[in-house]
């Protein structure tokens, strides 16, 4: 086996160990569980949700610069900032639930 062969070779089969172990997926903590999920699956709250999507049209071109998310309002309504991120089940428990302090 050539030596070109045998590094393509160890690199595919570290890639492969890599990928089946789940390493080249970003991980974020939940704000509130602190389980560690795959950074495409968590959620923020409605609002920033909400703000990045004005911001992406604003950005295009299409609306108005939308005024900045009132952090203080998102404390009190839901005791997390605009920097918080959610798993599902959070997420859906913190929303549906109409709010959870820190800590609870």
């Amino acid at each position: 086996m050539k030596t070109e062969d045998k590094i393509n070779a160890e690199a595919a089969e570290i890639v492969k160990e890599i990928e089946e172990a789940g390493l080249d997926m970003p991980k974020i903590k939940c704000s509130i569980c602190g389980r560690a999920t795959p950074a495409h699956a968590v959620y923020a709250l409605p609002e920033v949700w909400r703000h990045a999507r004005q911001m992406a049209l604003y950005m295009l071109g299409k609306a108005p610069k939308p005024e900045p998310v009132d952090e203080q309002a998102l404390v009190r309504k839901y005791g997390y900032t605009i920097h918080d991120v959610f798993c599902t089940d959070c997420w859906l428990g913190l929303i549906l639930d109409g709010g959870q302090k820190k800590g609870q």
